[in-house]
């Protein structure tokens, strides 16, 4: 047993280099490194004298799970098999099961099983992966919870993006190693027990009914996720033979690329959906890894961007005004550098970027946007439309030349460094207050400081409500009363980290040894290099306008303060004027009657949704030759007087009833033309005809394309006046 390695570390990537390892080639390190590293929970492996490591680090948990999943009746079924010295052998000889891309995993098997022979231990392929199979998800899963309960714990909330992926990833592996052993225990109660047992003296920042809930949430979306993902997969696997015993690559890595169904997920759902023999091919997650790392790779060498202006590193270091004196709008300073400056992607007025020996212009970063203002001497006045920062450099952008000694005036927009000053300082409030307020886990995971409003991105795991935003609203604003002045100081890193924790780079870890930290009392405490308010009353106040889910796990909250705050209350208060006026009702009033007319309008939709659906039943009662019969499918080909909205709602009620089974054309002239076939799902209709080969033989007539699944396809197309030729072109088709 390997207890400590030494880790010899002399080599680095370089597609130049002399040295060459599976067609990657590599140079030698100037620096060469000596890694040391201890297995901890091996040392406690090799003192327990377990079979295998998860007995000694989880035995609670192992056995928990054993009982659970009924293993105990599994090992019966060979009574004469030493189940303790298998284990304890396979893991000596666990150095040879290498899984990399390529490997032939029968071949593999089959050399594991020899070895175990010449050790005395014969044991079938069926008996080893009978025993095998279970074992591996009784040993995985605790692992898998310690991994996720400690994330959660220290705040991370699973999402679809970052560091919130992999969490995810670990729940629905989990969850799907559950289903397998047939365990009947919510993720939460898994997740717990771990943590009572396991994790019972670590301090945690989330609560265990903050994980408990978090858990609850993840395992309803994998619920969804696999309803979602057995349509998709029965839709790729199309034109799969039933029989297979392997789904092909391609289709694998599209599931996983475009729909987020990892491969071990795509094999269950399609055992469920029907392809009862599929597995995944041995080495398929090593191939797809490998995968993934080539396309970061070649992305990383397409985003390599080229300077904004060259011929700048020998210039000293431009020395920035603003953090001497946030309220200083006017300088004197030296011009260092001027070049002419054409790039893609900036302001056509821009030519020419400018370097001064000093400035009090912000440059954008940390997501505040730049100052803009005035350069000017005795005989020329340029624009500073953008500033940027290269390295330890300042280059103002500007419409006109400047040359290299003159001495410039400098003159920011005041009212615009002030309205950014307002919106940076509010995101620090705001981001205090949401952690109060929702709890922990709350990080952020992005922030844009502009004129007109700012945006704060958070991690949370539900959609916020006004009940919520209104909370936080009322908290930055009663900061804003309570805590008189900031506190802006230069910290070295390790002081800093010591004094307040990883937590203080919410807004992304800055460069250097010496750091930028803004302090709001206790409220708030971040490294940040942007421009702040000495004194918080100078904001004014603070409005949260909404928020949106950026993505799965990420609320982004839409802020304004400042004067943006008066003009949104001055633009709210006129909207509610104005609605007040078309109501004929006062101010006051407006809710209530808005009410009053949604419910009356509601109602009255009810009443031509019903007389919509009754003309649809008349239509194809037999009153007509919109509807007939064939071989026990009734066949329905029809106009629709609406758009999409209307023929999807007339599709649900023509083929919903399984009694009758149905297929359903329906055609549109609006917006060019609109098609739209289905089937009953499960029917015989949907046995006999397939929706999107009627979708593709009709839509022609009207020039235009579409589709979808074998039970329901859409099209839309350029050429209405052919609706009724995609129509006699059905009936063709169907013999009618």
């Amino acid at each position: 047993l390997e207890l400590a390695t030494l880790v010899f570390m002399n080599l680095h990537e370089d597609e130049d280099g002399d040295v060459e390892i599976k067609g990657d080639k590599y140079s030698e390190m100037p620096l060469q490194i000596i890694d040391t590293g201890y297995g901890l929970e091996r040392f406690c492996w090799a003192a327990a004298g377990t079979p295998t490591i998860y007995e000694a680090i989880y035995p609670q948990t192992v056995a928990w799970l054993k009982d659970l999943a009924g293993f105990e009746g599994v090992a019966k079924q060979w009574p004469d098999l030493d189940l303790d010295r298998i284990l304890g052998e396979m893991s000596r000889l666990n150095g040879i099961m290498n899984i990399e891309a390529g490997v032939d995993g029968e071949e593999l098997l089959a050399t594991f099983l020899q070895r175990l022979a010449k050790r005395g231990i014969e044991i079938s392929s069926e008996q080893f992966t009978a025993i095998t199979d279970p074992l591996s998800r009784i040993y995985a899963i605790p692992d898998h919870l310690h991994a996720l309960c400690n994330m959660l714990g220290d705040g991370l909330v699973p999402s679809n993006a970052k560091a919130g992926y992999l969490a995810r990833m670990l729940a629905r592996r989990t969850l799907r190693m559950r289903d397998e052993l047939g365990i009947d225990v919510s993720l939460a109660d898994l997740a717990i027990h771990h943590v009572e047992v396991n994790l019972g003296n670590k301090t945690m920042k989330q609560t265990h009914d903050g994980i408990a809930t978090i858990l609850n949430l993840e395992e309803a979306k994998y619920v969804e996720m696999l309803r979602k993902g057995e349509q998709v997969i029965k839709t790729m696997l199309n034109n799969v033979d039933k029989t297979t015993e392997s789904i092909p690559d391609e289709l694998l890595f599209s599931l996983n690329d475009s729909h987020g169904i990892a491969p071990e997920m795509a094999i269950s759902l399609a055992i469920r959906s029907g392809w009862k023999s599929v597995s995944l091919r041995t080495g398929f997650t090593a191939e797809l890894a490998q995968r993934h790392a080539k396309m970061a790779k070649d992305a990383a060498k397409e985003n390599t961007e080229s300077k904004l202006i060259e011929g700048i590193d020998h210039l000293p270091a431009t020395s920035p005004l603003y953090y001497d004196d946030v309220y200083q709008f006017e300088f004197d300073a030296s011009v260092l550098f001027c070049a002419e400056i054409n790039q893609e992607g900036l302001s056509k007025d821009i030519t020419h970027g400018v370097i001064l020996d000093r400035t009090c212009f912000y440059p954008e970063g940390g997501g505040q946007e730049s100052d803009m203002g005035v350069l000017s001497t005795d005989s020329v006045h340029c624009r500073v439309l953008h500033v940027a920062k290269i390295g330890n450099h300042i280059v103002h952008l500007t419409d006109g030349p400047l040359s290299n000694g003159d001495l410039v005036h400098g003159s920011l927009d005041w009212n615009r460094r002030k309205q950014l000053m307002d919106h940076h300082t509010s995101v620090h409030i705001v981001g205090g207050a949401v952690r109060r307020i929702l709890g922990p886990h709350i990080y952020q995971a992005g922030a844009n400081k502009a004129v007109d409003s700012a945006r704060l991105d958070i991690t949370h795991y539900n959609r916020l409500t006004r009940q919520d935003l209104d909370l936080i609203e009322k908290m930055a604003n009663e900061v804003i009363v309570q805590v008189h002045k900031t506190e802006k100081t230069i910290l070295n890193r390790k002081d800093a980290d010591r004094k307040h924790g990883f937590d203080l780079y919410q807004g992304g870890a800055p460069k250097g040894n010496m750091i930028r930290v803004l302090r709001i009392s206790d409220h708030d405490i971040q490294a940040c290099g942007g421009t702040h308010h000495d004194e918080l009353g100078q904001i004014g106040s603070i409005r949260l306008v909404r928020s949106a889910a950026v993505q799965d796990g990420v609320e982004r909250l839409h802020i304004v303060a400042g004067q943006a705050a008066l003009d949104y209350a001055r633009e709210q208060d006129g909207i509610l004027r104005q609605t007040g006026e078309v109501f004929g009702v006062n101010v006051a009033d407006v809710p209530k009657t808005a009410e009053r007319f949604f419910g009356e309008w509601k109602e009255q939709r009810k009443r031509i949704e019903a007389l919509e659906a009754e003309i649809v039943r008349l239509r194809t009662s037999g009153g007509d030759d919109s509807s007939v019969s064939k071989d026990g499918v009734r066949i329905v080909i029809m106009e629709s007087d609406g758009g999409l909205k209307n023929m999807s709602k007339m599709l649900k009620e023509l083929t919903l009833d399984d009694s009758q089974p149905t297929l359903a054309i329906l055609g549109s002239k609006e917006g060019g033309g609109k098609l739209m076939v289905a089937t009953t799902e499960n029917s015989v209709a949907s046995e006999k005809y397939n929706a999107i080969e009627i979708l593709q033989a009709i839509i022609p007539h009207i020039s235009g394309g579409g589709g979808g699944r074998p039970t329901f396809a859409q099209g839309g197309g350029s050429r209405p006046e052919g609706l009724q030729d995609s129509f006699d072109a059905a009936k063709s088709i169907l013999d009618l």
